[in-house]
């Protein structure tokens, strides 16, 4: 598998398959695009469970934030990186 591109269909039957998602780097100031991506994936009802080391006991988007991607007890079933 090519892991520089993904099809659409493949991307698609992981995101059918899920209801967990971690976003990792997600921010919780409202202009970052990944509090953006995470507020999208809410929206579509999914869990989406912030990772940010820097976001330490804050919250986004109503969600506790992790330092770790190992810090959820219900660990997340897929996620996603985002990029400033």
């Amino acid at each position: 598998m090519d892991h520089k591109s993904y099809s659409d269909d493949y991307l698609r039957g992981i995101l059918e398959s899920v209801r967990t998602i971690a976003v990792v780097g997600a921010s919780p100031r409202h202009e970052r695009p990944s509090h953006r991506v995470m507020a999208y994936l809410q929206r579509r009802g999914y869990r989406a469970i912030p990772v940010n080391p820097n976001a330490v006991n804050e919250t986004i988007n109503s969600e506790r934030v992790y330092t770790s991607f190992g810090g959820p007890k219900r660990p997340a079933e897929w996620s996603t990186r985002r990029l400033p």
